[in-house]
């Protein structure tokens, strides 16, 4: 019954032959076996003729094929030549498999890829039927050769002894044979993606035909090889394929529509002096420095010329270009950095980009996803604009990291390869970490202009008290109501009991802000106390006990609630305007700050760097620059001065 079945499939090859490729049979007799040895048939043509032998050619490739050949060789020629050796190669399936895409389902099937070939081997013999001549009878045994092991002959088939044998490599059959490892192409893979590879065996009138750099599509079985060795087999193991066809594809360009002021523009710009110095400058010109690295590309982007040799070997005149990196050590910085955001606000990078990881994409040593996030950047010309950042990655961490410090205390850790902008004869670079050296002028924006929105949207909890005095607030941020956030921050106390009372109080020896104070108390509708300093110079302390204003300052910043040393500049100040900024460091400076007339400097002291590092924010908001210093205490200090101190 079985052989019954073989016979039919056998016979419907056959007609398939005599309906599809009667030319190309009768092209392959009168060139076989020297010029082609190879019947190349269209997969989509076999089902167009029979779906279900396309099919179980997908499905059973291997038996398909046998069946396939033997329907060739019994094929009627009209010239006396037999097809004993003939291959019938079926390409063009239907579905191309992603390299990364193949799974354990796929073993056994036919399937095709697409991608660069990354690496061919010499094309050698591999012996296809080994002949062992027996060293004391001489009979010769032929013992077929797989992928696997070399097999060799337990006895001789003549005088039943157990050799020695020696091969008889005249009597021997071979096939050249090469491997090749195909890669994914790099226009396929989304960015950091790290591109995968798969290795295939191809024979025969295949081999020597690709290049290392060819975009081919490959058409093969997939195969399972173990890991480890003999000695320590692994349950792990890794797919290649043997192929049955490989086809180089013709390399696809854009049509581009040139005008002939397009042309005259193009010539004019090539007898200009300083063209290569142009075309780096268009390179990429978000990314500053690496102006060698970018000439590189632009080359590679002219290409070379192809050159056909007198043997019919080629040598392509496409070139390729390999940046390496360490891994992890890409344009990164430690978690706990802070971001400005083209609102004003500020972030830890971290949370920053752990919160838009919806779908993250796996790199080698992290993972990366898409976004977007108004950021602003600094232009080559050192003006500071508003861009968009579309990705956020989050990799592992190098074994070393660079803390680079200004003089003006200004501080970031980096990976060794993040660049940083150096000024140097009146030009910006791009200088990595590890390559700068103490006295480099770093880049920094002397104002930082960002979007401003003064919208008051901050929730807090009603009081249930019938007799409640009720909190009256203005529908946006006031100078007025700022100034009281900076009092707070500097100056200011907020308890809260377990019963929800609370009391909020300002303590100062100044009498002007504490009657700013009481003014805001009043523009709030709350009711409030003052309690003078016991002595002459001693501070007073202007109080009012309200939930609902404890409330409010704990949903315009949280660490307001909290001791000195974890206050912070609130977001809303950050990404307010300028007006209501000013009004804000008008208030914490004239509550904080020490005069120094000697020094000439205003200077601030706070045991929380990070509220520092927001007031030496908005201060760069408003075109003042600041530094901050750590103390002995423990304590840092922020300092604002220069020759236009007053």
């Amino acid at each position: 019954m079985a052989r019954a079945e073989n016979a039919e499939i056998i016979d419907r090859f056959e007609e398939f032959y005599r309906s599809y490729y009667r030319n190309e049979i009768g092209e392959l007799a009168q060139k076989y076996p020297n010029e082609q040895k190879s019947l190349y048939v269209d997969w989509n043509d076999l089902y167009r003729f029979d779906p279900d032998i396309a099919d179980d050619f997908i499905a059973q490739p291997q038996q398909m094929r046998e069946y396939a050949e033997e329907a060739l060789r019994l094929y009627d020629l009209p010239i006396d030549v037999k097809l004993g050796s003939a291959h019938v190669r079926v390409r063009s399936l239907s579905e191309k498999t992603g390299i990364r895409d193949i799974r354990a389902d796929h073993v056994g099937n036919l399937v095709s890829v697409q991608g660069i070939v990354r690496k061919a081997t010499d094309v050698r013999p591999k012996m296809q039927q080994a002949a062992f001549e027996c060293q004391r009878c001489g009979t010769m045994t032929r013992i077929p050769q797989s992928d696997g092991d070399f097999q060799e002959p337990h006895e001789c088939q003549g005088c039943e002894r157990q050799g020695p044998f020696q091969i008889n490599f005249d009597q021997s059959e071979f096939v050249d044979s090469q491997k090749i490892r195909v890669q994914e192409s790099p226009e396929g893979l989304r960015g950091g993606e790290t591109p995968q590879a798969i290795d295939v065996n191809i024979e025969d009138d295949m081999t020597g035909h690709v290049t290392a750099g060819d975009h081919v599509t490959v058409s093969g079985i997939l195969r399972l090889e173990q890991q480890g060795n003999q000695q320590e087999k692994s349950a792990i193991f890794d797919f290649y394929m043997d192929g049955m066809s490989v086809a180089i594809e013709d390399e696809q360009f854009e049509e581009m529509d040139i005008t002939e002021e397009d042309k005259k523009q193009i010539i004019e710009l090539s007898n200009e002096p300083d063209i290569y110095e142009q075309m780096v400058a268009s390179m990429a010109p978000s990314i500053y420095g690496y102006e060698k690295q970018k000439q590189a590309i632009i080359l590679q982007l002219f290409s070379g010329v192809r050159k056909n040799l007198p043997d019919g070997s080629r040598i392509r005149g496409d070139l390729h270009i390999l940046l390496i990196g360490d891994p992890g050590t890409g344009k990164c910085l430690k978690g706990d950095s802070k971001i400005t955001l083209a609102d004003g606000r500020e972030r830890e990078i971290r949370s920053l980009v752990e919160e838009r990881l919806d779908d993250p994409t796996p790199i080698d040593d992290g993972v990366y996803d898409e976004t977007d996030i108004p950021l602003p950047s600094m232009d080559t010309d050192g003006r500071i604009t508003e861009r968009r950042a579309t990705r956020v990655w989050k990799r592992e961490a190098p074994d070393r990291m660079y803390r680079v410090r200004t003089a003006s205390g200004k501080e970031v850790e980096v990976t060794p390869s993040h660049p940083l902008f150096v000024g140097s004869d009146g030009r910006i670079e791009a200088v990595e970490a590890a390559d700068l050296r103490e006295g480099a002028f770093i880049a920094t924006p002397r104002s930082l202009s960002t979007r401003a929105d003064d919208t008051l949207a901050v929730d807090y909890r009603a009081s249930r008290a019938n007799n409640a005095i009720r909190l009256d607030l203005p529908d946006a941020w006031t100078p007025w109501l700022a100034r009281f956030i900076g009092y707070v921050v500097a100056e200011g106390h907020v308890r809260v009991t377990d019963d929800h009372s609370a009391d909020v109080r300002v303590t100062n020896a100044d009498a002007e802000i504490l009657t700013d104070v009481a003014d805001t108390f009043d523009r709030l509708g709350l009711n409030y106390t003052t309690e003078d300093g016991r002595e002459e110079h001693s501070a007073s302390i202007v109080r009012s006990s309200s939930s609902e204003l404890a409330s409010f300052l704990e949903g315009v910043e949280p660490a307001i609630l909290e001791r000195s040393a974890d206050q912070r500049v609130p977001d809303d100040i950050l990404g307010a305007s300028a007006d209501i900024q000013r009004a804000f460091l008008r208030a914490y400076v004239d509550a904080e700050t020490h005069v120094s007339a000697d020094q000439r400097e205003l200077s601030v002291a706070s045991m929380s760097r990070e509220l520092l590092e927001g007031v030496e924010s908005l201060l760069l908001s408003v075109g003042v620059s600041a530094s901050i210093t750590p103390r002995e205490n423990g304590s840092y200090r922020l300092r604002i001065g220069g020759d236009d101190f007053d």
